[in-house]
């Protein structure tokens, strides 16, 4: 027989409703800082479980990315808001806020670099992508309290190789 009450504590991972967004072949501006953010909900807490960035162009090369999260909300720039897919039909509306961007925020936010990596961009075929994944270890996963906190992919202002593009998915559940 198997305790799931182990430590008087229960299992519930895997219960919370589960959604994820994503993109492929998104033009980012020339010098892109932020390219996509979440933010977070006024009636649940976010929780980032996994994060992914992917990249190709005509000329290979290499950018760096960076989730930033942040503790105040982005200004102006041109964004739209993708769609985000429930992981189980029966789960409610989800309650954060991403938007993709194709032209800088003329500000950002206020926030911190959690985490960073190389994405080295090769030719369509060769495009290579980088992970950051918060849901496979036993420590604590990045967390959005309220509407101004928010997880941004940040490439730093560094220049897109010739014809750059970028895929991305954000994995996210709400508590």
């Amino acid at each position: 027989m198997i305790d799931l009450n182990v430590g008087g504590r229960v299992n519930t991972e895997g219960q919370a409703a589960t959604y994820g967004v994503s993109g492929v072949a998104n033009t980012p501006a020339a010098t892109p800082t932020d390219i996509v953010t979440l933010y977070g909900s006024a009636t649940k807490t976010v929780k980032i479980k996994r994060v992914t960035v992917s990249g190709q162009a005509t000329t290979a090369g290499s950018m760096p990315v960076s989730l930033v999260k942040r503790t105040a909300v982005n200004t102006t720039g041109t964004s739209s808001a993708p769609s985000i897919a429930k992981f189980d039909s029966t789960d409610g509306a989800a309650t954060a806020t991403p938007l993709l961007y194709t032209a800088n925020p003329s500000a950002l936010g206020a926030g911190v670099m959690v985490a960073s990596q190389t994405l080295n961009m090769g030719v369509a075929g060769a495009a290579d992508t980088v992970y950051f994944d918060f849901s496979n270890r036993n420590d604590k996963a990045i967390y959005l309290h309220g509407v101004a906190e928010g997880l941004a992919i940040n490439l730093n202002g560094a220049t897109v190789p010739t014809a750059g593009t970028f895929g991305y998915t954000v994995e996210f559940e709400e508590l």
